[in-house]
C-alpha cells in the first residue's frame, strides 16, 4: 500500500483533491473529521485544552471553536501550546487509519496534512502531493468559509515554511486553478501512475 500525503496552503483545494482520490478507490484520511472528534465533548484534545484553557469549554465538555479562534487571533503565540496538544493526537488517528487501510487492502492511503513539512510528517510517506491555486482563488475560497478570520489566517500562514521550499520538496503538483474536471483529470492520471507503481 502506497502512503500519500497531500499538502498545500489554506484554500488551495486539498480537500477537493482528497475527495477525488476517494472516488477512485483510495482510502482517505479525513483530517477535519479527526479534529472534530478530538474537539467534541469528551474528546482527547478537548479534555487537555480545557484543562489548560477553561474558557474554551462549550458548556458540554467540548471545544468552542469560535472562542478558540478569537483567543488565537488576539494571541497567535498560544498556537504553539494548542498545536503541541492537538498534533500528536491527530497523528495517532492517522496511524490507526493507516493500519485499517492496510488491513482492507487499499491500493493507496491518502492523507491530507496541511502542516506536513512543518511537523516532519513526510517521514514514512512514499509520495507527497503539493496542491496549489492562484492567490486570488485561494482567498476567494477562504472568504466563503463559515467563520473565516482573515487576520488569524494571515498570522497562521506567516508561520509556515516558504511556499517555494515546500513546492520543491513535493513529488507531484496538482493545480486547482482550472475547472473541477481539470483537477479531476490530474488526480486520475496521478492515481493511475501511483497504483501502477504499487
Amino acid at each position: 500500500m502506497r502512503k500519500v500525503g497531500i499538502t498545500g496552503l489554506p484554500g488551495a483545494g486539498k480537500s477537493t483533491v482528497a475527495d477525488m482520490f476517494a472516488e477512485l478507490g483510495a482510502a482517505v484520511f479525513d483530517a477535519d473529521a479527526a479534529v472534530r472528534s478530538l474537539y467534541a465533548p469528551g474528546g482527547e484534545a478537548a479534555r487537555a485544552l480545557i484543562a489548560r484553557f477553561p474558557e474554551f469549554d462549550d458548556g458540554e465538555g467540548g471545544i468552542d471553536r469560535r472562542k478558540l479562534r478569537a483567543l488565537l487571533r488576539e494571541s497567535p503565540a498560544l498556537l504553539d501550546e494548542v498545536e503541541a496538544i492537538v498534533h500528536p493526537l491527530v497523528a495517532r488517528h492517522r496511524e490507526r487509519f493507516l493500519r485499517k487501510a492496510e488491513g482492507q487492502g487499499a491500493p493507496l492511503a491518502v492523507m491530507e496534512i496541511p502542516l506536513l513539512y512543518e511537523i516532519g510528517a513526510e517521514e514514512g510517506l512514499d509520495t507527497v502531493i503539493w496542491v496549489e491555486a492562484p492567490e486570488e482563488a485561494r482567498q476567494r475560497r477562504l472568504r466563503a468559509r463559515p467563520g473565516f478570520d482573515a487576520v488569524l489566517n494571515a498570522a497562521l500562514e506567516a508561520r509556515l515554511l516558504p511556499v517555494e521550499e515546500k513546492r520543491a520538496r513535493a513529488d507531484f503538483i496538482i493545480d486547482t486553478s482550472g475547472t473541477k474536471d481539470d483537477t479531476r483529470r490530474q488526480v486520475q492520471e496521478l492515481f493511475e501512475s501511483l497504483t501502477r507503481r504499487g
